[in-house]
């Protein structure tokens, strides 16, 4: 419609402009090139405008008939890039589906038909490896990092060939480029913080976890947990090192990004125990204890009490126990007051609970405590050889120090910014525990011998050869004895003398 009634607006331009010219009667007169002419004004001026416009239409003719070779050209540069494009497609399906062969193919024809070799780089490249011609791939990816638009990719194909081949120092390089480039990629990120753990570079990679926050590409309790568990690997470095002053300043920073993490605060409390300040540690600790309640807080605690009365100590672990009451080590801080105030019953009654469930050498030892101190060491043998088989506590630390591999600071420190936890659970469910049954069993006074088999002192009698099971038995307590006299008489007072007997006992099991 629109073209319509532009054709007619020139049909009626032109009638007005025909009619105009017509319309003048005057004549013009002249001589040029030697020629004169004399004729209507109408006509010669309607002459010369239609003479222009053919001039125009004339013009515009022969520009086009002279731009056809250039629109040839572009048309086949077009077809040429659309069987490009065309073969770099199904290229790329051939990658997703596998088929080296396929591919291969198509990258040649993507490569003969396209100009532009950033697009075609990549294909080729990833045909060359499954095709396991690993030095063509490496020089396609080398040469993507000199366009910036490919500059990434080549990197990323540089850095999984450097890894295939187990080169972890050119890994490292590529990812640490890549991570430049792109702060937000999150490949080159965990790819930079798992070398960085690697190699121990902890200062390192503490700098990628600052970087990715600041990016958004860590959210900031993660970040936070990361820092702190590296911050205390700094600490726990400089403290080997002799270097207090740095190992105590890491240490609090560490805190304060995570109050809760143990290895920092255990490091932390000795430092200022050793600095005099008793009180500072204890808060430090008791604080911890609230956030997680571990065992390493519950060995330091008590050693830093230990120069107090039995009463003052056993108060003072209650009071840290209120801190986590529902936990599982406020029981055995509870029980091991108990058995500093020689309430042995009352330690028995408090652990019953968790030897029904699944207890560990730490239970077993304080109920050969209470059950020494009930009946004897006779009776206390008892549950000191079943600590000696007992499971010990998988958590790093919880023999009460956290003096760490390089690696096992790595896996620390990725469990912790991932789980805010300092080892994965268990595989296996732990064992079934002591019934009701045998707790009372195991807690009751000895039968006393045979008189007419055993004299009144308890050796044999006159004449009566003892058996081989019996040589051996008394050949086990010969071994067990000196680490039961180790304290002021035969009696079990504390945690260490009954970790003395557990192990004296899995050197005869």
């Amino acid at each position: 419609m629109r073209i319509l009634i532009i054709f007619l607006l020139w049909i009626v331009l032109l009638a007005g402009a025909i009619t105009y010219f017509a319309s003048l009667d005057s004549r013009i007169t002249g001589e040029a090139f030697g020629y004169k002419f004399d004729g209507p004004s109408g006509l010669i001026t309607g002459g010369l405008f239609f003479l222009f416009l053919a001039a125009i239409y004339v013009t515009h003719k022969v520009k086009d008939i002279m731009a056809w070779p250039a629109k040839i050209k572009a048309r086949d540069a077009s077809a040429q890039r659309a069987r490009g494009v065309a073969a770099l497609t199904r290229g790329l399906e051939a990658v997703a589906a596998g088929d080296a062969t396929a591919a291969s193919h198509h990258a040649q024809i993507a490569c003969r038909h396209l100009d532009d070799m950033a697009l075609t780089r990549l294909l080729t490249a990833q045909a060359a490896q499954m095709s396991g011609n690993e030095v063509a791939a490496e020089q396609s990816f080398s040469a993507m990092l000199e366009a910036p638009e490919t500059e990434f990719l080549g990197l990323k194909g540089l850095y999984l060939q450097a890894i295939g081949k187990g080169d972890r120092t050119k890994a490292r390089d590529f990812a640490e480029r890549a991570f430049r480039l792109r702060p937000n990629a999150r490949w080159a990120f965990d790819s930079v913080v798992e070398l960085g753990l690697e190699r121990g570079a902890w200062g390192e990679t503490r700098q990628t976890i600052e970087k990715a926050r600041k990016n958004s590409l860590l959210d900031a309790e993660k970040a936070n947990r990361a820092i702190a568990a590296l911050s205390t690997a700094d600490a726990y470095a400089a403290s080997i090192s002799g270097d207090t002053a740095l190992a105590l300043k890491e240490a609090e920073a560490a805190i304060k990004l995570a109050n809760g993490f143990t290895p920092a605060v255990m490091l932390a409390a000795k430092l200022h125990h050793e600095n005099g300040k008793r009180g500072k540690a204890a808060k430090l600790i008791e604080t911890a204890f609230a956030n997680e309640a571990h065992p390493a807080l519950i060995r330091f605690y008590d050693k830093l009490h230990a120069d107090q009365s039995s009463e003052k100590h056993a108060d003072m672990l209650r009071k840290l126990a209120e801190k986590n009451a529902d936990t599982r080590e406020a029981v055995l801080l509870r029980a091991r007051a108990h058995n500093l105030t020689e309430n042995w019953t009352d330690t028995i009654s408090t652990l019953e609970p968790l030897m029904t469930g699944a207890p560990s050498a730490a239970e077993y030892s304080l109920m050969a405590v209470a059950a020494t101190g009930i009946h004897g060491a006779e009776i206390g043998q008892g549950w000191l050889e079943r600590a000696a088989t007992a499971p010990r506590d998988p958590r790093p630390g919880a023999d009460g120090e956290f003096q760490l591999t390089r690696d096992g600071w790595a896996r620390l420190v990725r469990e912790y910014m991932e789980h805010e936890r300092l080892t994965p659970p268990p595989l296996e469910e732990a064992g079934a525990g002591v019934s009701a049954e045998e707790i009372r069993l195991l807690t009751v006074a000895p039968v006393p011998e045979d008189p007419e088999i055993a004299g009144d002192d308890g050796t044999e009698a006159a004449g009566v050869e003892p058996t081989e099971e019996a040589k051996v038995v008394a050949s086990d307590e010969a071994k067990i004895a000196p680490a039961l006299s180790a304290g002021d008489d035969d009696q079990i007072k504390s945690d260490d003398d009954a970790a003395r007997v557990a192990a004296a006992a899995r050197e005869i099991s």
